[in-house]
């Protein structure tokens, strides 16, 4: 089993490459450092992080200069009766301030939370396109070693044919299958440059850039099952983190529209100079607030922040209840294409290979058609690359599961 699961990994190009290969970490490792998209949404966060200051801090004061009972037909700045300097605040009820703090909290962690949520986004985004790159890299290699595969057949039916042992239309099916590969070839190649491109994209290169060959996948192992994977991702998903503390940002704001029934404070300090010794140098403190006259407004308010809430807890139940069946899904498709992909690896590409072996010795040998040869060809061309399709399908679908639970890896 030994030397067959060699042979499988010789002729599927698990040999190395020249030069270094891309690895999904160089890869990954870019995007999160030079991602457009991903530096954006982490300018949102700290955008919204300098709004806790402002959203606690008093107004700016007021100073006024006043100029008082001025004659008629007099300069109000040098015959002014009095000239006063006065300095107002308007300060807001402590406890609303402090409930505004805390939206404010709720907000910038909101976004952190949306940041880490297109964080996890585009690494599961980049990951795809990297086994899109691999699986097209590998289809290429299949297509090479398919093509000079072909031609020895081809070379094969025209000593054949020459000796008169086969016909020629043996010879013509071989050509026509080299230039059946050799358009699917082409293809893929363009398939390899359209994933390149976009790979670049996402690393913010030029797509013009040329890109190593990917380095080979270690298809890594699920560990825990869908129930800890369900908890993990109900505590860890940013993406379902935001829209709790959506809820907590709504709970605050319906607080907040309650705490309208409680006044705001102004404070006033004035100094006066006038004529007469009784009003001459003398100050005014005055302390005002707010009276919650119009009840109706505030019960309009309130009741908006209530249907606030209630919605934020919908969103919040419907993501919840949208993530359990995404990771299902997710995890059962990873869990089928493992089980595929071993199949592939263990029994069924040997047993294809064999069967070419023993097709090819056979028409050698004048024991089997041309056909036989060219089918069991097609059946191990087309093995070989649905084991790559499974792999990169498991990579793509773990990745997914990844995403979901909030892993960043």
């Amino acid at each position: 089993m030994k030397k067959t699961l060699a042979a499988i990994l010789l002729i599927s190009g698990f040999c190395a490459t020249a030069g270094a290969a891309l690895s999904l970490d160089e890869v990954l490792a870019e995007v999160r450092a030079k991602n457009p998209d991903l530096k954006a949404a982490k300018a949102v966060s700290l955008a919204y992080k300098s709004r806790i200051k402002q959203a606690y801090i008093l107004k700016d004061p007021v100073i006024e200069f006043e100029r008082m009972f001025t004659p008629s037909g007099k300069n109000f700045i040098s015959d002014a009766g009095e000239r006063n300097i006065s300095i107002s605040q308007a300060i807001d009820n402590p406890y609303k301030l402090l409930l505004r703090k805390n939206i404010a909290k709720d907000e910038h962690a909101f976004y952190s939370s949306l940041y880490a949520a297109k964080e996890i986004e585009l690494i599961a985004k980049a990951k795809a396109l990297f086994y899109e790159y691999y699986m097209a890299s590998k289809a290429e290699l299949i297509f090479n070693e398919t093509v000079e595969l072909l031609r020895g057949f081809s070379r094969i039916a025209e000593t054949k044919y020459s000796v008169g042992n086969a016909s020629q239309s043996d010879a013509i099916k071989a050509q026509v299958e080299l230039s059946r590969t050799l358009n699917r070839l082409v293809t893929v190649k363009q398939e390899k440059e359209t994933a390149a491109a976009i790979l670049n994209a996402m690393m913010d290169r030029d797509t013009l850039s040329s890109l190593p060959e990917p380095a080979e996948l270690e298809p890594s192992r699920p560990g825990a099952d869908y129930a800890e994977l369900r908890d993990e991702a109900f505590s860890y998903n940013p993406g379902l983190k935001a829209y709790s503390l959506k809820v907590d940002q709504a709970e605050r704001r319906l607080t907040l529209s309650k705490a309208g029934y409680l006044p705001d404070f102004m404070l006033l300090y004035r100094t006066r100079k006038a004529p007469g010794t009784a009003m001459n140098n003398t100050y005014d403190v005055a302390l005002g607030l707010t009276i919650p006259l119009w009840f109706s407004r505030q019960k309009a308010v309130v009741a908006e922040a209530g249907a606030d809430r209630e919605m934020a807890k919908a969103q919040y139940k419907a993501a919840g209840n949208e993530l359990a069946a995404s990771l299902r899904e997710a995890d059962i498709k990873a869990r089928t294409n493992l089980r595929l992909l071993d199949l592939y690896r263990d029994s069924v590409i040997p047993q294809a290979e064999e069967a070419l072996k023993i097709a090819r010795s056979g028409y050698q040998a004048d024991k089997t058609g041309f056909m036989d040869l060219l089918d069991a060809q097609r059946t191990l061309l087309d093995f070989r690359m649905d084991y790559y399709r499974y792999i990169v399908d498991y990579q793509t679908w773990l990745s997914r599961v990844e995403q979901l639970t909030g892993e960043t890896k």
